[in-house]
Formats: C-alpha cells, sequence, structure tokens
C-alpha cells in the first residue's frame, strides 16, 4: 500500500474527485487544472507535485497522496472554494 500512496495514478485518482482533469502531458509531467479556478498541479510519474497559483508562481511542492491532500484542503490558493469567487466577495463587501 504504501508504494500505491506514491504513484502518479494515485494523485490523479485524488485530484479527479477534487475537481481537477488532465490539461497537458509534458516529460514526465502531468498537468491538472480546476475549472472553478486557476490553479495548476503538475504531477510527476514517481509522485511528486507541483501546485502553481494563477500567475504560475510556485505555491507548494511535495510528494505522496498524504502531502498533496493537505495542500488541497489547506492552501488556500489551491483549496479555492464558491465562498471564496470574487462575486461572493463581491457581495460580501457591498452587504457590509
Amino acid at each position: 500500500m504504501a508504494a500505491r500512496e506514491f504513484g502518479l495514478e494515485t494523485l490523479a485518482e485524488v485530484l479527479l474527485q477534487q475537481g481537477f482533469y488532465k490539461t497537458d502531458e509534458f516529460g514526465r509531467f502531468m498537468t491538472y487544472e480546476r475549472a472553478s479556478d486557476s490553479s495548476k498541479i503538475h504531477v510527476g510519474f514517481d509522485g511528486s507535485f507541483a501546485a502553481f497559483d494563477s500567475d504560475d508562481e510556485l505555491v507548494t511542492e511535495g510528494k505522496g497522496m498524504q502531502e498533496l491532500y493537505a495542500t488541497l484542503v489547506s492552501t488556500p490558493v489551491v483549496a479555492g472554494s464558491a465562498s471564496a469567487s470574487p462575486s461572493a466577495r463581491s457581495r460580501r463587501t457591498k452587504a457590509a
């Protein structure tokens, strides 16, 4: 089971479950994006990953399913949510 935690297939499953889809493949990496935001995650065949924000700035990197999951739930740029969308922020600002 430990070997499965670090493979590309496992990380791809996690990303697909979180609404990401594969957009590109280059060399030894796959790129995943999500329609609801502009973050990107590059995943290597060895289970390493790097998350980038909308300006293609590195947000975080790591290896394995546990680190990827932690990134998805705790890094604001990557975690994203409907309540954090620009229109939702605009509504909160106008209401205040």
